[in-house]
């Protein structure tokens, strides 16, 4: 193929740079897609954790009822009841919050129900001995019985196949994504190696035929071979150290998030870095079409290395260890509006935020979600004149919510269930700029504080986000 022909060389120069970028894209798709699945893998096991948590409490309501009402028909003392009846109020409540930690699973719903019903046994055996008692009757020969004793170890039998469920399940997921890990390392690896070889073969290819056609450029052709040859020993110097970086991180699972992503910026860097010297030494020879083509790649690298930048956030975020201790969060939403203020400070914004409001949490963690929550609500209100930003707390059923409010552009509710999932976004990128990755980093956040987070708003109306944080370890 001749390169005298400009529009030879434009099919040649497009070939060279879109088939390594689609390479990427799908690889990049694969490995996000990949890296989610093992999030989603980590918080059901996590959520089986929780489970174990749960039942050990109510065992020990069931233990502490058992135990209260055998010491006080041993002694009659009345302080012995005491345990008896502290246990009784909250035990509905814990076998509710029980049963709805396994909704979903016919069989460990099977398992609640039937607890429930062991239960009511023994608190029909539990009354009828505390009513001989009261009432001077035969009560020891229905201890005796072992009526009570059988009811009591037919209730912890159940527990125990409840959590013993738990703990095969958070087994299984951990197994699963270990597995998924290393077949997802192993082929990315070889993807991007497959990659590399293929640019460099390419960028070789379209060099030896600019050398064969434009002699007249022999001299500046080989002094971009050199630099090319350069860059290559280079490329491949990070590559063997990504590689080796990568190997390790196949014994950490906890990294597996960040070493990928890590790894996509050597191409990525290449992909630019090669865009612009196509655009100094052949920007002359290629038409406005080509020209533009180029930065459409260059603003694509730059879009592709933002969201390695939030998903390097997220899972930090996920697997980053809890330091839980005294926050102001009023300090910290008036450091972020401050930011935000320095930035754009040509933009009529009032913030409204409300003094004197701490919480027990980790400090790091909250102000990554004070700055995306008020950075939406900052980015949203763009477009409006008189925009107004809101940080208070309101207490909800014996609990504090705290909420971030704006009279922005807001969303239809109709899609709220996509807000907080990585990647989606309810507004175009040319209106409101975003990687759509800051929402799945705020409820995984709450969800560490162990609290839940909301969205109200109205098209044209502005948007509410209220969330809740355990105000103490559990």
């Amino acid at each position: 193929m001749s390169l005298s022909d400009p529009r030879s060389f434009r099919r040649l120069l497009l070939r060279t740079v879109l088939l390594p970028v689609m390479l990427l894209l799908v690889l990049t798709t694969v490995l996000l897609w990949e890296v989610d699945d093992l999030l989603e893998t980590h918080e059901t096991a996590r959520r089986s954790q929780v489970m174990l948590t749960q039942v050990e409490r109510v065992r020990q309501l069931f233990v502490d009822r058992e135990t209260g009402l055998r010491g006080f028909l041993l002694t009659g003392d009345a302080v012995f009841l005491e345990p008896f009846q502290a246990a009784e109020q909250p035990l509905p409540q814990a076998l509710e919050e029980l049963e709805a930690g396994v909704a979903g699973d016919s069989e460990q719903l099977a398992r609640v129900a039937q607890l429930r019903e062991r239960w009511k046994d023994w608190e029909n055996v539990a009354a009828e001995e505390l009513v001989r008692f009261g009432d001077g009757g035969d009560w020891l020969s229905l201890v005796r019985s072992g009526a009570g004793k059988s009811r009591m170890d037919a209730l912890r039998a159940t527990l125990d196949a409840i959590a013993l469920t738990e703990r095969e399940r958070s087994a299984l997921q951990v197994a699963i994504a270990e597995r998924g890990a290393r077949s997802v390392l192993i082929g990315g690896m070889l993807w991007a190696l497959a990659v590399s070889v293929l640019l460099a073969w390419l960028s070789r290819r379209q060099l030896l035929a600019l050398v064969r056609d434009y002699e007249t450029s022999l001299a500046q052709v080989r002094a971009q071979a050199d630099a090319l040859r350069a860059s290559e020993a280079r490329l491949e110097a990070r590559v063997a150290l990504r590689t080796a970086e990568l190997s390790a991180a196949n014994h950490e699972l906890e990294s597996f998030s960040y070493s990928v992503s890590h790894d996509l910026r050597a191409p990525l860097r290449a992909m630019d870095g090669f865009s612009q010297a196509l655009r100094e030494d052949e920007g002359p020879r290629l038409s406005p079409e080509g020209l533009q083509l180029l930065d459409r790649m260059q603003a694509a690298a730059t879009r592709m290395g933002l969201l390695i930048d939030d998903l390097l956030q997220l899972s930090r975020v996920t697997r980053a260890e809890l330091k839980r201790e005294p926050v102001d969060l009023s300090a910290l939403a008036s450091a972020v509006a401050d930011e935000l203020r320095q930035r754009e400070p040509g933009r009529d914004v009032t913030f409204s935020l409300q003094p004197g409001l701490a919480t027990q949490g980790d400090a790091r963690l909250l102000r990554v979600l004070m700055d995306n929550l008020l950075g939406n609500a900052w980015k949203f209100t763009s477009k409006r004149s008189g925009a107004h930003v809101e940080f208070f707390a309101e207490t909800r059923e014996g609990r504090t919510h705290y909420a971030v409010r704006d009279n922005g552009v807001g969303f239809d509710m109709a899609y709220a269930s996509k807000l907080f999932s990585p990647f989606q976004r309810l507004h175009k990128a040319t209106d409101f700029p975003g990687t759509g990755i800051g929402l799945a980093t705020v409820q995984r956040i709450v969800h560490r504080h162990g609290g839940d987070i909301q969205a109200e708003a109205t098209p044209g109306g502005g948007a509410t986000f209220r969330f809740t944080l355990q105000e103490s370890p559990p």
